[in-house]
């Protein structure tokens, strides 16, 4: 029996669930959307924090998130189920929970007349926290949504695709709405405010359209000890070490990429222009990506999406930063690659959870899922403390033409920087991730054989 035969004896998932995993997904998303974008920028230019003493706040609360994220995921896997289910419960209470801390994160720094620095050490080292409250159960919703490797992917494409369209969505409105009022200010605080709003709601309504049905073979809760066994398993740290390093190279470029639009090119107003070709790129590299994906497997098309993705960054050295349409182009090349690894990203994760299934004996959706929370978080932060450190090295001073230095810098961590980063990502999952499709396929069938011996 194939995956395809396979697919045939599962219950398949409806329109209506498909549309509410989008939902909630896409309610996720304008947190971290806002906060790799424009939060260095605020706290430089508006807030007129130092670059590089916020890059150390950044970084030390991320290491923090080291060792916090497994903590939530193993405390999740162990939370008492409930008659709504695993997950579902605490993705809308931990949406609550993060909005309220992520509204200080912003606003509280802005509105403070001292201790700015240390607001915004305290609220940040808390979205470590909150933030986990809401994406780390829903980070484990595929894994229990279906068993079947083509729903995964669907299921990882929906996903992806929410998060894809949730940025484009925020990153258009951000720059219109802030600009919109008298002050920048101002209009952070109102798209902050609207923001959250919007998360609490999609959230809610989104979760109430999802299922989980899959059940755990082995009825008792892991150990501490099988715990540790699960972040050490070959698949499960190759798959975090490539997602986290991917990660980084995406918050490098994407808390540069305000600064490259406004100091190099001059015109801010770009983003959501930028937005867009991200938007089309993505849209051909997921028709582009599915014949590989049916051919090679996850694990052979995100390294080919890597390459895409990644060699053509190098061409912007070239480009007078005038021309738009060239920029353009190669931009929208590389977003194809992104396209790959979109259709692919989550559902790795899944295959990983079945893997230490299979391996193992135990379910352990919410402790990989805190590795995928991690790798978001610290992706983000930091890249965007290596971007601070950066500016704050080749002498950055906000709101004035940047020196020939400060220049170079941008260009460091807006193009070379990240397109590393990304070539080295995607050589680990070639030479180290030991998952292809033939094995998943085989993984699969004996899980389900197994719980079928179980309900007899």
């Amino acid at each position: 029996m194939d995956d395809k035969q396979f697919s045939k004896t599962i219950t398949p998932i409806t329109l209506k669930e498909k549309v509410s995993f989008f939902v909630v997904n896409f309610g996720n998303i304008p947190i971290m959307t806002l906060i790799s974008v424009f939060l260095l920028i605020f706290y430089t230019d508006v807030v007129g924090l130092d670059p590089g003493a916020i890059a150390f706040v950044f970084i030390i609360t991320r290491t923090i998130d080291a060792f916090n994220d497994p903590l939530l995921g193993y405390v999740t896997d162990h939370l008492p189920k409930t008659k709504w289910g695993k997950f579902r419960p605490y993705i809308v209470i931990g949406s609550i929970f993060c909005v309220i801390n992520y509204v200080i994160l912003w606003l509280g720094p802005g509105l403070a007349t001292s201790d700015k620095l240390l607001i915004v050490f305290v609220s940040y080292l808390l979205l470590g926290i909150t933030f986990d409250l809401m994406d780390i159960p829903l980070n484990s919703m595929i894994p229990v949504m279906s068993e079947t490797g083509k729903m995964r992917d669907t299921l990882s494409l929906i996903k992806s695709f929410g998060y894809t369209f949730g940025s484009i969505v925020f990153y258009f409105i951000a720059v219109p709405v802030v600009s919109s009022f008298s002050t920048p200010l101002i209009g952070y605080s109102v798209l902050i405010i609207s923001t959250s709003i919007f998360v609490v709601l999609a959230s809610f309504i989104g979760t109430l359209g999802i299922k989980e049905r899959i059940e755990p073979i082995k009825k008792e809760k892991y150990s501490t000890i099988e715990f540790f066994k699960v972040l050490g398993a070959k698949p499960v740290f190759t798959h975090f070490l490539s997602s986290l390093i991917s990660s980084i190279a995406g918050g490098v470029a994407t808390a540069a990429l305000i600064y490259f639009l406004t100091y190099v090119m001059g015109m801010p107003e770009l983003a959501g222009v930028f937005a867009i070709i991200a938007v089309v790129a993505t849209f051909i590299g997921l028709g582009m990506a599915k014949p590989f994906l049916n051919k090679y497997g996850k694990k052979y098309t995100i390294v080919i999406g890597s390459f895409i993705s990644n060699v053509p960054k190098f061409f912007v050295l070239l480009v007078d930063p005038s021309d738009l349409l060239m920029l353009l182009l190669i931009f929208l090349i590389s977003g194809i690659g992104g396209g790959f690894g979109m259709v692919v990203g989550y559902g790795l994760q899944a295959d990983n959870t079945d893997y230490i299934e299979w391996k193992q004996g135990n379910r352990t959706e919410a402790a990989i899922a805190s590795l995928v929370s991690f790798v978001n978080k610290a992706g983000l932060g930091i890249g965007a403390a290596l971007v601070g450190f950066v500016l704050a090295i080749t002498g950055y001073i906000p709101n004035v033409p940047q020196n020939p230095s400060a220049i170079s810098g941008i260009y460091w961590a807006f193009i070379i920087l990240p397109a590393i980063l990304g070539l080295i990502s995607g050589l680990i999952i070639l030479f180290f991730y030991p998952l292809t499709k033939e094995l998943n396929i085989k993984i699969a069938l004996e899980l389900n054989e197994r719980r079928n011996q179980n309900t007899k």
